[in-house]
């Protein structure tokens, strides 16, 4: 492979490249600007480039493609020649989903209307059956990923844009990475229950049962159940959960939809590579979920794929949300990478971001952990606004400026070059994830928009557990053990990452510290890679319960048998603390080491950043009022603004500073 995947960035050639990029819809634009548009980008500081190439805009009747000859705008490698011609690389995007705010997400609707290619939902009504998706400028049927029908047409598409791709691959062209498909996940009919119930995904999903159990005889014995063979099997189309022993088929319909996902991806990354795309890595992004149906620690271990983002669309006001996205991706993934970070907005979002309100949520993204970013859209186009570059060519004030200040910045202090480096790695459970999506109901596409109570969608299960496994099943509560955890690392001012118990061993033993909520049950594997880290030297924090099920609620004690009761277990190298949530302040401050620095104001929120040879401190004010804070450092420091408002230098053991509401200041730090 020329072009390979690092820690901070991409390897072109030998040649360390950052994954700075904007995105610039060639078809969109006017031919004839293209030129000024692409200047425009690197006079910002953009060597780097992402585009869609959309599906339904070069495929414009079954099997007739425009690829400029009816429109210029089409004329994809006439974009790709001009970028070659101005020394920008590329980042490609061909689906076959879309979004972009595109009339059918981008897919050609001769493809979406046909019945053998949709998706179903659970309600089984002839006239129903066909899920479909909510979004503007009008509804469509979405597509089965698991219909041969629908992988049939996307080959003929790739047929035809692959061979493109493959003539401008790095290192003699301009694109250094191909994403497989976008934002896969049923197209956001992600509640369990909602889709995919067409014939071809019972076929998948009986194969995956066939490939668990092997034998009917080992199912019904899992199940209580007499089918006579799989294909008897029905997937359940709602919570119909009343006892234990109803638990392990809705837990293997969550478990099929996590794999539906990651078998879709990696088969249109494999189709990409069959047709040519070899030199270059290939790449997904995920919308926001980092639970059930979704499983991004699993699909970048898959050899097929290279690496894993996440998009990010968030006000400040929206803080909490946007440090824990960058610590999970700094905890879960090879390259922290946002493929689409909020430059302007979808136009029929209520409210488009400021300047100023972009500056701070992406200083909060590069503090928290981002080392690779996609600013969507670099260039504004139909049913967006707020983007630095007009569609006409014309820089918007305020916004084009914080574009071309980052970039300054960035070029004194290389994106993927400074590390937070975390002792403390917090674990979401994810057992508690599956289970939370089997106790569901309303399982229609996007209630959300009806602006329905959350409460509805739940289900309230009475299983007999020790451990009010609901409550810590829900990620965001801040008094269940998880958010006591968070709230009790905030107040102590310590710093780390988050991802899921399918972690990787290698990737544990990188931290002194895990903490992640356990209660009744518990994945068999992760049980063992978790007693694994503490006999090599961790220290594992759990609580409030310990597991003595497997995650088919079936007898398994392999955390049991170590840690009997609360309290404090060696184990091996290690050791593991039982803790109930009351107790986690004293378990944190009695095994962690006083910190490097601490601040006065609970508001305000400091990181330092490491690099090879200099320090970054970033500090934010994320609230709506002003703030006075003073830093202690352990050593003195000398200490130079970068970002913000200040133009004084520091030398000392603090820094006295007064913070405007939602402002984040930069400074290098040095050692006396």
């Amino acid at each position: 492979m020329t072009v390979t995947l690092t820690e901070q960035g991409l390897a072109i050639d030998g040649k360390h490249v950052p994954v700075y990029s904007g995105s610039v819809h060639y078809w969109r634009l006017e031919r004839d600007l293209w030129p000024l548009i692409l200047e425009r980008a690197q006079s910002l500081g953009f060597g780097m480039i992402e585009t869609y190439i959309p599906w339904s805009a070069h495929e414009i009747a079954p099997g007739t493609f425009d690829w400029g000859s009816l429109d210029p705008r089409k004329d994809i490698e006439a974009f790709f020649h001009l970028c070659e011609a101005r020394g920008l690389y590329l980042l490609v995007r061909p689906g076959p989903l879309i979004n972009a705010e595109m009339t059918d997400f981008g897919f050609p609707e001769w493809v979406l209307l046909d019945p053998e290619v949709q998706a179903h939902t659970a309600l089984g009504s002839i006239h129903l059956d066909a899920a479909w998706g909510f979004h503007p400028p009008r509804p469509f049927p979405v597509p089965s990923y698991a219909s041969s029908k629908f992988y049939e047409a996307v080959g003929r598409w790739f047929d035809a844009v692959c061979p493109l791709i493959a003539r401008h691959q790095a290192p003699h062209g301009c694109i250094v990475a191909v994403q497989s498909d976008n934002e896969s996940c049923y197209m956001f009919h992600d509640q369990a229950y909602a889709t995919d119930y067409s014939p071809a995904s019972i076929t998948a999903y009986r194969r995956f049962l066939r490939e668990r159990y092997q034998e009917i005889a080992q199912l019904n014995a899992m199940y209580g159940q007499l089918y006579p063979d799989f294909d008897s099997v029905a997937p359940p189309r709602d919570c119909q959960i009343r006892t234990v022993a109803d638990v392990p088929l809705h837990r293997d319909w969550v478990e099929y939809k996590e794999r539906y996902i990651h078998n879709s991806v990696v088969l249109i990354a494999q189709m990409l590579r069959d047709r040519g795309i070899q030199n270059i890595p290939v790449f997904h992004n995920v919308a926001y979920q980092n639970t059930t149906p979704l499983d991004i620690a699993r699909m970048e271990a898959d050899p097929v794929i290279d690496w894993v983002g996440m998009n990010l669309y968030r006000s400040p006001r929206q803080y909490t949300g946007v440090i824990q996205r960058m610590r999970y991706l700094a905890g879960t993934t090879n390259l922290p990478f946002v493929p689409e970070f909020m430059s302007g907005i979808w136009s029929h979002h209520i409210q488009t971001p400021t300047p100023a309100e972009e500056e701070f949520v992406t200083l909060a993204a590069l503090m928290h952990g981002m080392r690779a970013v996609n600013f969507y859209m670099l260039a504004e186009r139909e049913r967006w606004q707020g983007s630095p570059i007009t569609r006409h060519g014309q820089y918007r004030p305020g916004y084009a400026d914080f574009y071309r200040r980052l970039s300054t910045f960035l070029q004194h202090y290389p994106l993927g070059t400074f590390s937070r480096q975390p002792r403390v790695i917090v674990l979401l459970n994810y057992d508690l994830g599956r289970y939370a999506a089997m106790a569901s109901t309303l399982h229609y596409a996007h209630v959300d928009l009806l602006r329905l109570p959350a409460d509805l969608g739940i289900v309230d299960l009475d299983l007999g557990f020790r451990w009010d496994v609901a409550h810590e099943s829900d990620h965001h509560r801040p008094d269940n053990w998880l958010g006591t955890m968070c709230m009790q690392l905030k107040q102590q001012q310590v710093d780390y990452d988050i991802a899921d118990s399918h972690i990787d061993l290698h990737r544990l033993q990188r931290y002194a510290v895990v903490c992640i909520p356990t209660v009744d049950f518990m994945d068999t594997g992760d049980q063992q890679r978790l007693l694994n880290y503490v006999a090599e030297g961790g220290c594992l924090t759990i609580g409030p319960g310990v597991p003595y099920l497997d995650s088919n609620l079936q007898p398994c004690s392999i955390l049991k048998e170590v840690a009997q009761a609360p309290g404090v277990t060696a184990c091996g190298c290690g050791q593991i603390v039982w803790a109930k949530s009351d107790d986690l302040a004293t378990v944190l401050a009695q095994r962690l080491p006083p910190p490097a620095l601490c601040w006065d104001a609970p508001d305000v929120d400091v990181v330092e950043q490491i690099g090879e040879k200099r320090r970054l401190l970033f500090i934010a004010n994320p609230s709506e009022r002003d703030q006075h804070v003073t830093i202690t450092f352990e050593t003195p420091r000398r200490l130079y603004p970068v970002w913000g408002d200040s133009s004084k230098t520091f030398r000392g053991p603090q820094l006295i500073l007064d913070l405007a509401p939602y402002t984040i200041q930069v400074w290098e730090a040095q050692y006396d």
